[in-house]
């Protein structure tokens, strides 16, 4: 058995898209392949003496001794950004352990494997001889919260341990708990102190709730103090969630937490109260990361905001979820899910009660979440999505993004994103977060500065035709009081075409409206008659501007891309109002006759490539 890895992807939007491991296309698997793929994770792990680990976000990858046996002194790690010595080093080297450790433990229980078994004891007996497990500023943060969780999967079922390092395992433990955990907890989650949304931020409550399962394995003194807590973090995010503060920390870090709450719950002596409350919460989300998957690849998300597609730890808890509330549409999009992709904790069979149940895909149409909409035909690859960023939450993984569209086809975002941002000051950073790579206009010079966007509408026409409408005014501090913003998206999907129409009002008469278009990296672009056309080699994408052209000449690379290119687009509003329509439609013959389209301010009517169709857009505000 080859138990080789494959070397790490480039961190950038488009390398899970093109990764030849992952070829597009919907894929169901059934428990062998299940099993398969465990034992052959088990293998490579098995063969470890090393443990590799890529800091993707900043190009690092550096070596780690198993086991473990002491916290890596901050001496033998790297400035990972200049002038700052508080890189967070053991946060990805506690996730790298969690995944490992994980395997050995299914292998263990699962598989009955007793080499593994001894791996695992031995490796978490380690952790006994570590200093603390404090984050690089000493500070109770994700490197606890993860190791913290991986003793309480552990040490809670004692058979077959090996009773030496079993108490060395349960002294590390009691060591988190009191002499790291005890203290920051009175600090930092006093009974008294309201739970802002600041304060639920991913980071704190994951610490929390998996301080709180260890502190239940071991049955702590304090394990009632930290659970109660630990529900009431998880009611408060539950209800912001689905208050009118649209809380979310996008999809990928909505994940993230999610994964160690669903796993707290699903062992909570109160599980049942649990599961019932959280229900309306657990539905938004898990619609969330079902309908904003590409097309043909289910285990990618729409890259708004920071959405690291190195973090699938989303699927787990949408796993728990569907398992609590017997959610076969989810159970469908998982067995779909690559399984090479899978995160560790997903393999445990206690997540797949799917697997012999027959269930159907999700419905299709318009959906709303805090963070997003959406709107969609489908699943498969010759599906189209259409994720237009919807920011009303002022969470730090989110962007100044609303309005901005985003159109997954083929197993591409072909219209998108550089989906994360970069932390090191820099060219880099100033695009990620900047107006340049978000497709949202740029008025008089003036990006989006603040989360207000306002939905208007979200629906399913009697005709097919999807649209999405969002006021933006709000977004920009610089506009005039009286000037008016809004943006609608229509996906026709007998056109095979997606519409955006800008509306502006009241704004000073000859301001100019720059508007940034991100095409997918490594497509090729070609410009005729006023459009542009980006293609894969067999299929293409038409971007059309009406009025007006887009020229060859504004099509740039920023400085700070990892390989998207921009195309730009200046108009002048002599009296201050206008209308730009943008018609965007897709071509599955790749053939290079621009798309037949007319209208005016208030309509617009475009022809299916191909076909004999056309499709009409009335404007009604």
């Amino acid at each position: 058995m080859n138990t080789r890895e494959q070397p790490p992807l480039a961190y950038d939007v488009s390398a899970y898209e093109l990764a030849p491991q992952f070829p597009p296309g919907l894929r169901e698997w059934d428990r062998p392949d299940l099993e398969r793929e465990l034992a052959r994770r088990v293998a490579r792990e098995k063969s470890r003496r090393e443990l590799h680990v890529c800091y993707y976000r900043i190009g690092h990858t550096l070596a780690f001794q198993l086991p473990v046996a002491a916290k890596p002194s901050v001496c033998e790690l790297p400035q990972g950004i200049p002038g700052r010595s508080d890189y967070p080093w053991l946060t990805w080297l506690a996730w790298a352990l969690e995944e490992r450790w994980r395997v050995l433990h299914a292998a263990w229980r699962q598989l009955r494997d007793e080499e593994a078994g001894a791996m695992l004891q031995r490796e978490l007996a380690a952790l006994a001889g570590w200093e603390n497990f404090l984050d690089e500023s000493n500070k109770v943060s994700l490197v606890t919260g993860h190791l913290a969780a991986c003793l309480a999967l552990a040490v809670a079922d004692r058979a077959g341990w090996r009773i030496d390092e079993l108490r060395r395992a349960q002294a590390a433990a009691r060591s988190l708990v009191e002499r790291d955990v005890s203290p920051w907890f009175q600090k930092t989650w006093a009974a008294d102190a309201p739970l802002t949304p600041a304060r639920l931020h991913n980071i704190p409550t994951i610490a929390l709730l998996r301080a709180a399962q260890l502190a239940r394995v071991i049955g702590h003194p304090q394990a009632p103090a930290f659970e109660q807590r630990a529900g009431q973090a998880v009611g408060a995010w539950c209800a912001l969630r689905m208050g009118e503060g649209h809380h979310t920390e996008g999809a990928a870090y909505d994940g993230y937490l999610m994964d160690s709450a669903t796993e707290w719950i699903g062992r909570a002596p109160g599980r049942s109260d649990l599961v019932a409350t959280t229900r309306p919460a657990c539905a938004s989300l898990v619609q969330q990361w079902l309908h904003q998957t590409l097309p043909g690849r289910p285990d990618l998300h729409a890259p708004l905001g920071d959405t690291e597609p190195e973090m699938p730890f989303w699927i787990t808890a949408m796993l728990r979820m569907a398992h609590w509330h017997d959610w076969k549409e989810a159970g469908w999009l998982a067995r779909r899910f690559p399984l090479a992709r899978l995160p560790a904790a997903a393999l445990a069979l206690e997540n797949w009660p799917f697997l012999s149940q027959v269930s159907s895909p999700p419905a299709a149409g318009v959906r709303e979440y805090p963070g997003a909409a959406t709107m969609r035909t489908g699943w498969d690859s010759d599906d189209l999505l259409v994720a237009v960023g919807l920011s009303r939450c002022a969470m730090g993984h989110l962007h100044n993004d609303a309005g901005h569209v985003v159109i997954g086809w083929q197993g591409r975002f072909w219209i998108t994103d550089p989906g994360y941002q970069q932390y090191r000051p820099g060219p880099e950073r100033e695009f990620t977060v900047g107006p340049q790579s978000h497709n949202a206009p740029v008025i008089g010079g003036a990006a989006q500065d603040v989360h207000a966007a306002r939905l208007l509408a979200a629906k399913c026409g009697d005709d097919g035709a999807q649209h999405v409408a969002i006021e933006l005014s709000s977004c920009y501090k610089s506009l005039p009081k009286q000037a008016t913003v809004r943006r609608d998206i229509w996906l026709m999907p007998d056109a095979r075409a997606v519409v955006v129409r800008d509306e502006f009002k009241g704004l000073p008469p000859g301001i100019e409206v720059r508007t940034f278009w991100q095409g997918a990296a490594h497509m090729a672009w070609a410009f005729r008659d006023g459009w542009a056309r980006l293609a894969d080699g067999g299929r293409a994408l038409w971007l059309g501007a009406m009025p007006g052209r887009l020229e060859a000449a504004r099509l740039t690379r920023h400085v700070g891309s990892r390989g998207p290119l921009t195309l730009e687009h200046v108009a002048a509003l002599a009296e201050g109002r206008g209308a730009q329509w943008w018609i965007m439609q897709c071509d599955g013959a790749a053939g290079w006759t621009p798309p037949a389209v007319s209208g005016d301010d208030a309509k617009v009517q475009v022809k299916a490539i191909g076909k004999e169709v056309a499709k009409t857009i009335n404007y009604e505000p």
